[in-house]
């Protein structure tokens, strides 16, 4: 009995896996975004099961919901799932590469992050070389509020958006010492979406830092950000040479970036650097954060 009962589980985790594997496929084929009922007639599925593996593919970070639209379509992730495969033939995307050649070059870790569902993805990491390099893993989260990567991420919506997510994130938060205040919060984005950059020598408590630069935004692609995780040492002492690095190094991921008017430095006592253009603006409703 107990022989029947695990092989009826088996059964189904075997059907459960390939349903996920024929979504994404479904997505590879099409080429467009799909409701529930799109999947389930063109799948043969259940809607009831469909709906419940399309919210878990999104809670986990490979697809993400337009709740204007009640659309589904994949997330960068998907797009980076076996790039080590014959990297010969698959590591040749640009932004793969640059982010290669950028950790070449500072060797340092750098992460490719997004945000998905009120939450920072790193979507790709690339460790840095040295025994002392700080490891982060591909498909971590962490808050939207409370890392570098997701306050510049939020600086690229509009202000309505941002303020219905600020206070979601507010009513949300377990611990009311780390809820933020609307004005103090608003005015920091403003200077973010200014800047395109944020530098944080302790973004990690004393030990870890991070820089991280905001990439520019394209029609129908998700927003994403570069980042260098490092020592708050190093941070501090190679802010201007990594953001100059990034600029130069960032190849066709970000072509736009060139040096621009100098921008107050990050760094107290430092001189200002040249830093990304202002990022534009996007007219359509933050998809990527949703319920």
């Amino acid at each position: 009995m107990e022989g029947d009962v695990l092989n009826a589980k088996d059964l189904r985790t075997i059907k459960s896996a390939r349903r996920v594997l024929e979504i994404l496929e479904y997505f590879d084929r099409t080429h467009r975004t799909a409701t529930v009922m799109d999947l389930s007639r063109s799948l043969d599925y259940p809607q009831s099961s469909t709906s419940e593996l399309l919210r878990c593919l999104t809670r986990l970070g490979y697809l993400y919901y337009n709740r204007y639209r009640r659309t589904y379509s994949p997330t960068a992730r998907v797009a980076l799932l076996g790039s080590w495969v014959e990297p010969a033939l698959f590591r040749g995307g640009a932004v793969l590469t640059a982010l290669d050649r950028i950790a070449d070059t500072i060797g340092e870790t750098v992460v490719l992050s997004t945000a998905s569902n009120y939450v920072v993805q790193h979507l790709h990491v690339v460790e840095g070389a040295g025994d002392d390099a700080i490891v982060e893993h591909a498909g971590a989260t962490e808050k939207l509020l409370h890392c570098p990567q997701g306050r510049l991420l939020l600086s690229s919506f509009e202000d309505g958006h941002i303020r219905s997510a600020l206070h979601r994130l507010n009513a949300e938060e377990e611990d009311p010492a780390h809820c933020v205040h609307m004005g103090e919060a608003m005015e920091e984005i403003h200077r973010l979406r200014a800047q395109g950059w944020i530098v944080d020598e302790h973004a990690r408590g004393e030990d870890v830092g991070v820089i991280a630069v905001l990439l520019p935004i394209r029609r129908g692609m998700e927003r994403l950000v570069l980042s260098v995780l490092a020592r708050g040492e190093i941070v501090r002492e190679r802010a201007e040479e990594i953001v100059a690095i990034v600029q130069e190094q960032g190849g066709d991921i970000f072509p736009e970036v060139r040096p621009v008017a100098a921008a107050p430095s990050p760094i107290p006592g430092r001189p200002p650097f040249a830093m990304p253009p202002r990022i534009a603006q996007n007219d359509q409703p933050p998809a990527q954060m949703r319920a």
